[in-house]
């Protein structure tokens, strides 16, 4: 029965609807005479090894092509044919999964994530609640970003999900487009959880295979066994040097995909054609264009001045140039720098994929095409990206210079360095490890190694990475915190822009956590009259009360442990020379009181 609807619905398509205006495909051919020119010239200007292009025109490839070097130490060229990472272009893919799900009848665009994936949390009870799959591709669930929870990240998708619930939410949901990868993630484990097939499966039997992507794959490890790749590059101190391929399968849905223009020039054919490829309907009409609408608005003023206003719809941004319907999306790996974009009333399709991180040439590429092949008013869209570029340098520079007249000269840090050292945890972000190296503190997250340097008082600052990344923590500010007792008991980093500075609580040393170690704190005291208990639950020491909640005890020093839930709240053991507990001090902010073990009778 579903294959009879949706063959109903495309009919129309296959019988009157895409055809090829011969004459449309010519002018836009002979609109991009000289444009090679145009673009060996750009990859100069913006310090771009290479570049791959793909030109749909009605239907028909106007260029596939390669420009400048995919390994510029080797002079090794870019073709049609070299994979590149293409980031958050994989969204549409996921969103286009959706709808053939929502065409099947197994999910709806309002349906509460929830109710698919029972596993899914959010921090608060009503997001949790009423989160729906369209606000997950619409980045509109009140969550930012919160990328280095899973970057670098070598945990399970299940743990990964679990983290979700602890994350800060910085608006409330469907107030505020906030771009966050985490979400197409999650929708990801939703489809699996329905399709009982993996987001990958998925693809390859929906949209791969229909279209013949033969190239296309799902893992940076996947491309770099074959010869024709592009190397990740990034700018610094003016040049280019080769990055680390970062492998994201971990969020797979967000943005894992590696492709060629050979074949995503088959992707935005099948797109332009309302969803069909050679007669056969991938999707129908109803949905795509679903996918296709506005959605949400996205705030702040368009970057160029030929849009208009800027919305977002399903793995897709939406906006209006120089009158011309344009959907697009950016694709930004550690290294690389992707668009895809569709102008679906005029029948053009756009791939730019470059080798260079966070590099904007692939965006002014596109809109210089757009007015070659449309014929439309020219502004020399590339030189003024030049000149952004420039500006922004310039701004990051002023930047530096007033963070640095903020700085506290003369201080000096609370502690010793040895005592900042320690093992640091958040719920979501996880593991902060502090190390005392060659007398300099230095941080590592996730894997990541940042080399810290005293900036003022108890704050420190990260003066170096030990690998690049896609975007760079240098002067990044951890700030250290004392307890009550003196000792150093957090660190906050502003991991999160958009959100709380992240705190991490310093986790007791490993040895206050044995077994052998607890033990011998356990037993009854007399306090006042009352008997306390001390005893092993979960790997932790808990404090029975009669008539009270159970106090958990958590480690933070020598015989020492703070009264979980209650700030300034402390027990401390105090041992005699055999070693054994003769008497406990329960310390307070109103006075220290004080507990003796329990004689048994014989």
């Amino acid at each position: 029965m579903y294959g009879l609807y949706r063959f109903l619905l495309i009919l129309p398509l296959m019988l009157f609807g895409y055809h090829t205006d011969p004459a449309k495909v010519r002018r836009a051919k002979e609109a991009l005479s000289g444009f090679d020119l145009v673009v060996e010239k750009a990859l100069l200007d913006f310090q771009v090894p290479g570049v791959a292009i793909g030109i749909v025109v009605d239907g028909q490839v106007v260029m596939a092509k390669g420009f400048g070097h995919r390994d510029l130490e080797n002079r090794l060229p870019v073709n049609e044919e070299t994979l590149f990472p293409v980031g958050s272009c994989t969204k549409a893919f996921t969103t286009f999964l959706a709808g053939n799900l929502v065409d099947e009848g197994l999910i709806s665009w309002d349906q509460p994530v929830v109710d698919i994936l029972p596993q899914f949390r959010l921090w608060n009870q009503y997001a949790t609640m009423n989160v729906t799959m369209r606000d997950l591709f619409t980045h509109r669930t009140g969550m930012p970003r919160h990328e280095l929870v899973w970057y670098n990240s070598r945990m399970s998708k299940e743990e990964l999900l679990k983290r979700i619930r602890y994350l800060e939410p910085s608006h409330e949901i469907r107030e505020r487009y906030q771009y966050i990868q985490l979400m197409y993630f999650v929708a990801g484990l939703a489809m699996e959880q329905v399709t009982k097939k993996t987001w990958e499966q998925m693809t390859k039997e929906k949209i791969l295979d229909p279209l013949g992507m033969v190239h296309t794959n799902f893992s940076i490890v996947d491309t770099i066994q074959g010869e024709n790749f592009a190397f990740p590059y990034i700018e610094k101190n003016d040049q280019l040097k080769k990055m680390k391929f970062r492998d994201i399968s971990l969020i797979g849905p967000a943005g894992s995909l590696n492709s060629n223009v050979l074949d995503l020039t088959r992707w935005v054919e099948m797109q332009l054609a309302g969803g069909v490829y050679k007669n056969q309907a991938l999707i129908s009409p109803a949905t795509l264009q679903e996918l296709h609408a506005p959605q949400v608005i996205v705030p702040g003023t368009p970057e160029c001045q030929d849009a208009l206003l800027y919305a977002y719809g399903m793995g897709w941004g939406i906006f209006s140039y120089k009158g011309h319907y344009f959907l697009s999306h950016d694709g930004i790996s550690d290294g690389f720098t992707s668009m895809v974009g569709l102008l679906p009333n005029d029948g053009v399709g756009i791939i730019v994929l470059t080798n260079r991180n966070m590099t904007p040439l692939s965006r002014y590429l596109s809109v210089e095409i757009v007015d070659r092949i449309l014929d439309l008013p020219r502004q020399d869209e590339l030189k003024k990206g030049v000149e952004s570029v420039r500006k922004k340098k310039e701004m990051q520079a002023t930047e530096q210079k007033k963070e640095s007249e903020l700085r506290k000269k003369g201080t000096c840090p609370c502690h010793t360095l040895d005592e900042y050292a320690g093992i640091y945890e958040h719920p979501g972000y996880g593991k902060l490890s502090i190390e005392l190296v060659d007398g300099q503190l230095r941080a590592i997250y996730n894997d990541l190694t940042f080399f810290l340097e005293h900036w003022h008082y108890d704050v420190f600052s990260v003066r170096k990475e030990l690998e690049d990344m896609i975007i760079s923590f240098e002067g990044t500010k951890f700030a250290f915190s004392n307890g009550s007792d003196g000792e150093i008991s957090t660190v906050s980093v502003p991991f999160e822009p958009t959100a709380d500075d992240i705190v991490f609580t310093r986790r007791p040393e490993e040895r206050h956590a044995t077994m052998s170690y607890l033990k011998q704190f356990t037993g009854a005291y007399t306090f006042y009259g009352y008997v306390i208990e001390i005893v092993i639950r979960d790997h932790a020491l808990m404090a029975i009360i009669p008539g009270q909640p159970n106090y958990a005890l958590v480690p933070i020093t020598d015989n020492e442990f703070q009264v979980k839930g209650m700030l300034g709240s402390t027990v401390r053991f105090v041992m005699d020379p055999t070693n054994k507990v003769s008497e406990v001090l329960l310390v307070h902010p109103y006075g220290t009181f004080s507990a003796t073990p329990r004689k048994v009778s014989h």
